[in-house]
């Protein structure tokens, strides 16, 4: 498969803000409400990654559930390939989310435990409608995903608890890459995982973005991997973007003490490990 590259940015994310209600603290006190994000923009170019980092509550769950439409924004726009996904509904969502896909941060959570791996796998295509040829075109397109993540055939007919953390998560993978997608957003998906199968499934990534065009919106708290896998970092305090630039820029050069208080925190250790993993 292959993905065509354009001038034009595949997501835009215009002045994105999250507000969330909370509950009232008495029976006359006045409803308050939880800023989650604010104001938050950036572009992503087809076949770049752009990692968005900061501390846990600094709004990058939330920023990816918006980015994939699975929840509504508070005020702000999410344009993918030109079009707002937020103002797109019914089938021409459906056929628009066949373009993005996610990969999830547990690989046993983000699996139904009942359901054997052809299901998991084609799940997809079967929801979005995107394949009419039946079940012999889905258990193709499986079979070809299962490969591409490095895989069996065979593996189709296993439940998830078969499988060790690695393999699952690569068939989570799978299942992304079974639509076909531009870009696939991925919330920490590698901080489940043992740290020597983290640099297997990262190099997986970045294979896959190498040959088929992929672009990736990753989520981490980890900047060591971060610094591995993106071309730009977006990152987020308490909701706010504090700091925007390419990867060498803001680990070399970074302005915000937010940001140098992060990079202050990468172990040594862990960073030079990924640095020699990677091809």
């Amino acid at each position: 498969m292959s993905y065509n590259a354009t001038s034009a940015p595949l997501l835009e994310v215009k002045h994105l803000g999250r507000r969330f209600a909370l509950p009232r603290a008495g029976l006359f006190q006045p409803a308050g409400a939880l800023q989650a994000l604010s104001d938050v923009s950036f572009t992503l170019q087809p076949g770049k990654s752009l990692g968005i980092v900061g501390e846990s509550g600094s709004g990058k769950s939330t920023l990816a559930r918006l980015v994939m439409a699975l929840d509504t924004p508070t005020e702000g726009q999410v344009v993918f390939q030109g079009v707002d996904v937020h103002q797109t509904h019914g089938p021409a969502l459906r056929q628009l989310r066949s373009g993005f896909q996610m990969v999830f941060q547990d690989p046993y959570g983000s699996l139904d435990p009942r359901q054997k791996v052809l299901a998991i796998v084609t799940e997809p295509i079967r929801t979005l409608q995107y394949a009419s040829g039946g079940r012999s075109e889905w258990h193709e397109r499986a079979a070809l995903a299962m490969s591409e993540v490095g895989l069996r055939t065979a593996d189709l007919d296993k439940y998830p608890h078969e499988f060790s953390g690695g393999q699952r998560q690569r068939i989570a993978i799978a299942r992304a890459l079974i639509t076909r997608p531009a870009l696939i957003v991925a919330d920490e998906p590698v901080s489940a995982l043992d740290v020597s199968v983290q640099a297997q499934v990262l190099n997986l990534m970045m294979d896959l973005q190498d040959r088929y065009g992929l672009s990736y919106l990753f989520v981490s708290h980890d900047l060591a991997v971060v610094n591995l896998m993106c071309d730009d970092v977006l990152v987020l305090q308490s909701g706010r973007v504090v700091e925007n630039g390419s990867a060498q820029q803001i680990f070399q050069h970074a302005e915000h003490p937010y940001t140098r208080k992060l990079l202050a925190a990468i172990p040594g250790q862990q960073t030079s490990f990924f640095q020699q993993e990677s091809p």
